[in-house]
């Protein structure tokens, strides 16, 4: 009987196989470890067979059959109910897989243990008793640093706009993170994050690291693009249009045009020929991960004597200079692709407060004597 069954199957494509149901119809199924089994409706070979077989035999069967576990395993209303619907839809969860990603590690990790309780009786008691707890410092079983204020606050955000997605389905009446406690930052808990470079910084990293070094190309891009590891690194010739960067940023999905400043153009003809599509490779010639070129720069700040200085220093440094310079916030929001005022202000901080205050008292000066020339013309006619 198997051996009938094998030599029947002998010219079928692979993972389908042939029998006879109970009525004596002969049917096809597929089957393959790891996806749904499935029957086929078409007849063998007709195209309508060859697009179900492609769809049973792709990654998306794989989804649905996960899908449809997870939905079969939860509760209605629940917390895991919730999840798995609010996840259907990624751009819920941002603009970029990058954010999307760091949004559903928050909402799972909230959700790990609370899958079975109903969405209804979570109060703000229950949301005030988890950011309290997720506030705190502490390590996880994995040797990771985990929690903070930061940390309290980004998981606020995102269970308010959670649970304002069960309200939306109608699951509840009251958002209850609206009523939870607002994540307020004592001055003993604020933090400037991490250093901006000085002008003496970029100075003293110069003169250690020359042109034609790929340490010199690492900075200069990090200067003058003033974007964020994950951007920078990845930017090659095929990213340059009419002498300008277009770079579309991988967290908020901007496309940014952005004009090669001379230092850098400097820096990128200084480095040897390469057809390679990043113009910052490891040492196997591979790109950099976003990771691995943070630990690399910070090996090469350490050589060059700036032990505190990082590569999101120098985006930080970037925003400093416009500062400095009197710059609005929407030009300076141009360059770095930040989407509010308050993400500039912190990223200001470090502008040299003295003398940003001597300009402002000097053109305010200027600004009265120039105000009160003409009434005191007209008081002495």
């Amino acid at each position: 009987m198997n051996k009938r069954r094998v030599k029947s199957n002998r010219f079928l494509p692979e993972y389908v196989s042939r029998f006879k149901d109970r009525h004596g119809k002969e049917r096809l199924r597929f089957r393959r470890k790891g996806y749904p089994s499935q029957y086929f409706t078409a007849p063998l070979g007709t195209e309508a067979f060859r697009e179900e077989y492609h769809r049973f035999n792709s990654p998306e069967a794989i989804a649905e059959a996960r899908e449809a576990a997870a939905a079969a395993r939860c509760v209605p209303g629940s917390v895991g109910d919730l999840l798995r619907r609010y996840l259907s839809v990624p751009e819920r969860l941002g603009p970029s897989p990058v954010t999307q990603a760091k949004v559903r590690g928050i909402l799972e990790r909230f959700c790990e243990g609370r899958e079975d309780r109903p969405v209804k009786g979570i109060t703000f008691e229950h949301i005030d008793a988890i950011i309290a707890k997720t506030r705190v410092k502490r390590i996880d079983a994995k040797g990771r640093k985990v929690g903070g204020v930061e940390a309290a606050r980004k998981l606020r955000k995102e269970l308010r706009r959670f649970f304002g997605f069960a309200r939306k389905l109608g699951w509840i009446a009251v958002n209850p993170v609206d009523d939870a406690q607002p994540v307020k930052i004592s001055p003993n808990e604020r933090s400037s994050g991490f250093y901006t470079w000085t002008e003496d910084d970029i100075a003293t990293y110069r003169a250690f690291w020359a042109l034609g070094t790929k340490q010199r190309l690492a900075m200069e891009l990090m200067l003058w693009t003033d974007q964020r590891k994950v951007d920078a690194i990845h930017l090659g010739p095929q990213h340059i249009r009419g002498g300008k960067f277009a770079i579309r940023q991988s967290k908020t999905g901007k496309l940014l045009t952005l004009p090669i400043a001379a230092p850098l153009a400097e820096a990128i003809a200084a480095m040897p020929d390469s057809d390679a599509l990043c113009f910052l490779l490891t040492e196997w010639g591979r790109p950099f991960s976003v990771k691995g070129f943070g630990g690399w720069f910070r090996d090469q700040c350490d050589a060059a004597g700036l032990p505190k200085c990082t590569a999101h220093g120098l985006r930080k440094a970037t925003m400093r200079r416009m500062a400095e310079l009197e710059m609005p916030n929407k030009t300076m929001k141009s360059v770095s692709g930040h989407s509010k005022d308050d993400e500039v202000a912190r990223y200001t901080e470090a502008a040299d407060q003295e003398r940003l205050a001597d300009g402002a008292i000097k053109r305010i000066v200027e600004w009265e004597k120039s105000n009160l020339a003409p009434r005191l013309d007209a008081n002495e006619a």
